[in-house]
């Protein structure tokens, strides 16, 4: 059973995205599933997965279970089905992912070192970046205001 389209507010997952480098490619062809759909069952997933690959019911299952227990799925009973949705859009996923490795970057080397390596990896890339990121930093500061 495949079930309405889910609204604009998501965006496709590239093939360098991050979410390509965390999770496995079972993992990501599932969520790319979820992803573009307001709730999927197993079967449904596997529908579609199988036009790519050859695939087990049971794999599939066990693989959503195991993303479910991640919390990037959210799993529902609706009767003898279970059904399965992202528990956040693409980009929302990517973005988390890159906060916990500035986070981490941070708590590793500092402040002053992680961002100022940041700050110099950007401004020899491409100075626009730079003024892009000021932006975002004059953004952000008038929100916690």
């Amino acid at each position: 059973m495949v079930t309405n389209a889910r609204p604009n507010n998501t965006r496709n997952v590239s093939s360098s995205s991050i979410a390509e480098k965390l999770l496995g490619d079972l993992e990501l062809a599932i969520m790319r599933v979820a992803w573009t759909r307001e709730s999927v069952t197993v079967r449904d997933v596997l529908e579609v997965l199988s036009t790519q690959r050859s695939l087990a019911y049971t794999t599939v299952m066990t693989v959503m279970g195991r993303l479910a227990k991640k919390g990037l799925l959210v799993v529902e009973q609706c009767g003898k089905t279970y059904r399965y949705r992202a528990a956040q859009t693409s980009a929302e996923f990517e973005a988390q992912a890159a906060r916990q490795v500035v986070q981490s970057l941070i708590d590793d080397f500092g402040d002053e070192l992680a961002i100022s390596q940041f700050v110099r990896q950007l401004s020899e890339a491409n100075p626009a970046q730079l003024a892009q990121l000021a932006e975002l930093a004059r953004l952000a500061q008038e929100e916690d205001e």
